[in-house]
């Protein structure tokens, strides 16, 4: 079992190193994940953001966290942070899961777990999340976690112009003891 720095009721977040490529190129490489952020990476592009993740790491103590179930080890998704436009008190939250484990509230699960991690230990400001304009799960899910749309933006991946979110901690969606 690999180490968890962070862990909610179901799930384990811990860190990419090199030797999680097949993990990425499963996660990242799969056109149903992929569908709605701008398609598979090939092997080349999936060993590039992983590294990414891996220099966002080493720079920002953030990245999009490698997730698996507690109890057996499986590889879930990820879930996590990067840097928006370079602050390092705002960040991106992003959430990608395997297939397999839609539809279960891993995503929920995973983010709540992501949002109160960078609120607390992480200092963040705010927190910023987009979607692709067709994926109507991942909008509820920001809405319901409190994130309230604010304009939307460019996707560079998608060519779209993607609906974007914030929550901050005084939000009525943020975790009840972040709320002013």
């Amino acid at each position: 079992m690999r180490p968890f720095f962070l862990t909610s009721q179901r799930l384990g977040f811990s860190t990419w190193s090199q030797d999680d490529l097949p993990l990425a190129l499963g996660l990242w490489g799969d056109p149903n994940v992929t569908r709605f952020t701008g398609g598979p990476l090939t092997a080349a592009q999936a060993t590039e953001r992983l590294s990414r993740e891996i220099g966002n790491l080493e720079r920002y103590n953030i990245q999009y966290w490698p997730v698996f179930l507690k109890e057996t080890g499986e590889h879930v998704g990820s879930c996590g942070l990067r840097p928006r436009n370079g602050s390092n008190d705002a960040y991106e939250l992003g959430f990608h899961l395997r297939r397999e484990y839609w539809g279960r509230g891993f995503g929920r699960e995973a983010a709540q777990a992501a949002i109160l991690h960078s609120f607390t230990t992480l200092g963040a400001r705010a927190l910023y999340a987009g979607h692709h304009p067709l994926n109507d799960a991942s909008r509820r899910l920001l809405q319901s976690l409190g994130f309230r749309y604010i304009h939307d933006e460019f996707y560079a991946p998608t060519q779209l112009m993607e609906p974007c979110y914030l929550l901050t901690p005084g939000e009525p969606g943020a975790p009840n003891h972040l709320r002013t």
